[in-house]
This record gives structure tokens, sequence and C-alpha cells, in this order.
């Protein structure tokens, strides 16, 4: 059963509430928008904004219940362009209101987060956050779009000077501000025991981390929600505050959850990202169940596709004749996201087991959707297959010379 709280609050020093929360259990739905403008009615963006996700509650419902009974790449990537859908159309009613009463600037942060299936479905534009609270350990599944967050990106910011910057409340993109909006999206499979939290900065401005993990954790999620927004408010609560804490059902074993975490974070494509561009990029993943004696590749046969192995052991087989065995974390067919030539061996499951796959193409749409991150990961391909050349061309002039 999935359990929640929210609670929103004008603080201490605002004369109105610009924030606006919907939280729908039948839906799996939490929507949390911070509105900004003040005079220019920030709270007319951020209702506009809640009430356009509203909306399409019902059609986010049937995608994820597409995804829960066939979970796969497609499915979960459905429920993600529906969210970022949502984003786009909420932004552009929000700038054609504006546009049309003479409100320009009015605008609004997002964070929502739609649950089932095992899994948060997020999207988020702006600087209001959502946090995973899994193990004791908060962690921030959102990437703040700042001005600060981008400054301290470049190395022209020190993170401890980001809280007193005279620019940490300036934001790079918000709902409204054009009529199309880039929306970050992403999905977080849930383990048993873990905790969301959807907040707007008026609650993270005022907390310090390790105290939002200790409130978070308390056993109640009423009581949770209610100590968060109170030691807000206690911190000085000098905006607008809002909070969703949510406790949902994890239908996913806790130890696979972990098992696909750990090779997200050690695979080398991946393992210089930051963890909210990490989870992020797990939207070109797939999830491949393999028994023993399947073959996942044949050697002479041309792919497409990067495997890396969750769990179980599989057999490297050249001309028939095994040369080496692959376990949890090892990974193969790096070049077939670059070319198509024939694969130098065969891959055989030598147990039960589970890979992870990405595909070429999947690589190259993910690289022009979000370029930044797409290159980082270029990059760190370029740089291995360059030390793999190396080392060939050492091996080669060591042979001889001997």
């Amino acid at each position: 059963m999935l359990r929640f709280h929210a609670r929103t609050d004008v603080g201490l020093k605002r004369r109105q509430n610009e924030d606006a929360l919907f939280a729908h259990e039948d839906h799996g739905l939490f929507v949390v928008a911070d509105g900004v403008g003040g005079r220019k009615a920030g709270e007319l963006a951020s209702a506009i904004t809640v009430d356009t996700f509203q909306a399409y509650a019902p059609r986010l419902r049937d995608v994820v219940e597409r995804f829960s009974s066939d979970p796969n790449r497609d499915t979960r990537n459905e429920v993600l362009t529906m969210l970022a859908e949502a984003a786009n159309t909420a932004s552009n009613r929000v700038y054609e209101t504006a546009e049309g009463t003479g409100r320009q600037g009015m605008t609004s942060t997002l964070a929502a987060a739609v649950v089932g299936g095992g899994v948060a479905f997020v999207v988020h534009v702006g600087d209001s956050r959502i946090y995973l609270l899994r193990d004791g350990q908060l962690r921030q599944l959102t990437e703040d779009h700042s001005l600060v967050n981008e400054m301290v990106r470049n190395g022209s910011l020190q993170p401890e000077e980001a809280d007193t910057s005279r620019f940490r409340n300036v934001i790079t993109r918000a709902i409204g501000l054009y009529p199309n909006v880039v929306a970050d999206t992403l999905a977080v499979e849930l383990a048993p025991g873990d905790r969301l939290l959807l907040c707007s900065d008026g609650l993270s401005d005022m907390i310090e981390t390790d105290e939002m993990a200790e409130l978070l954790r308390k056993p109640d999620i009423t009581d949770a929600t209610e100590a968060l927004v109170e030691a807000a408010l206690r911190g000085g609560g000098r905006d607008n505050i809002t909070a969703i804490a949510i406790a949902p059902e994890a239908t996913l074993d806790s130890g696979a959850v972990a098992a696909r975490a750990r090779v997200m974070e050690s695979l080398f494509l991946f393992e210089d990202l930051p963890y909210q561009a990490r989870i992020r990029v797990g939207r070109i993943v797939s999830d491949r169940p393999v028994v023993a004696g399947d073959t996942i590749v044949a050697q002479g046969e041309t792919g497409d596709t990067l495997y890396v192995v969750v769990h179980g052991r599989f057999d490297v087989l050249v001309d028939g004749v095994k040369v080496a065995s692959l376990s949890e974390g090892e990974h193969f067919g790096e070049l077939s996201l670059v070319d198509e030539s024939p694969r130098s061996a065969s891959i055989v499951a030598a147990s039960g087991g589970n890979l992870l796959c990405i595909e070429r193409d999947a690589l190259r749409a993910y690289c022009t959707m979000e370029p930044s991150v797409g290159n980082r990961i270029l990059w760190k391909l370029v740089a291995t297959l360059g030390k793999r050349l190396r080392r060939a061309n050492e091996l080669a002039a060591h042979a001889e010379t001997t």
C-alpha cells in the first residue's frame, strides 16, 4: 500500500503562498510547483502547472499500468515521454496565459513523480527537488536548474559558496518561461523501505541534508512530513514551504535493485557522471534475463549492443574454445557501439543470470536528447577504446622484437 502525506505552508516572510501541490494515491501521482513572479501571479503559474498534471493523471496511470504488466525499456520510456509531454503542455499553458493577461514573467518550477510497478518515474524543471531515502541515506535525484548550480559545475563557484551567492534564486529553466521546456526525466527502481520526498526550495534551503534525512526516517510518514515543514519554519521560513513525503510499496527484489545500481555506477561509460545524470541515462538501458546455455553473441556475427553482467557467469569462446569467463560488473561488446564489425568471440551463459543492455541507436538518441551528458559518455568510450588500441600496438611491437 502506498502511503504519503502532503503539506504546504506560506512560511514566515511571505504574504501569500505561491506554491501548489497535487497528491493522489489512486493515480500514484505527486506534484510540487513553486510559482515565480510575485505580483506577476506566480501562484497562477503553479496552479496551472498542477492542474495540467491533474488532467494528465488518468493517462499517466494507464501507461504506468502498461509498464507494470510488461516492464521493459519501451514501456518505461513511454511513461517518461508522457511526463515530458505534460511538462511541455503546462509550460505552453502558463506562457499563453501570461501573454494573454499581461503577466509576462510568471513561471513555475516543477517536481513530479508517478509511482507504479516498483518504479518512481520523475519529471523535473527548476530548483524544486526530489530526494530518495534508502538505507537511511538521503540522495538528491534531481539536479537544480539554477545559475549557481551551473557555476558550481563549471568551476566558477565553490559548492560552499552557493548558499550565500546573490544568484542563488536565479533559475535557468522554468515552466512558462517559453512555450516549450526541456524537462529532465528519470526512472528509479524502488527497494523495500525506500521513501521519496518532493519539496520546494522553501524547505530544502532551510534544512541541512543530515537533518532532512533524520526527519524523513521517522516511522510515521505524516509525522515525518510535518516535522520537515516545522523544521523549515524554525530555520527561518523565508519562503513558501511545500513537502510531499511518500512511502511507496516496493514490488522489486532489493538484491536485484542493488545489483543493477552497482553495475550502473561502476560501468566505465557512466562512472564519472554525477549521480543525477547516471540515473537519467538509465533510460537507454534494458534488462535481459538469461538461462544457462543461452548464446548472447555469436562469433562472426555483427551486433549493436554493449552487455554488462548484473549477475551470473558467462563464458567467452573463440573458435569453440573457452578463453575467459565474465561475472558481475564485467562487460562485453563495447565496439558494437561504434561499428558493425563481426564479433571476435562468442559469449554463452554458463549459468542463469541477468544482463543490462545498451544499444547503439539508443545511445545515439540519448546523445541528441541530452548533449552535455552524451558527450561525456562518448569521450569516455573513445578514451577506453584508445587505451585498448595503444595496448594492442604495444603488444604487436613487443611481438616484433622477440
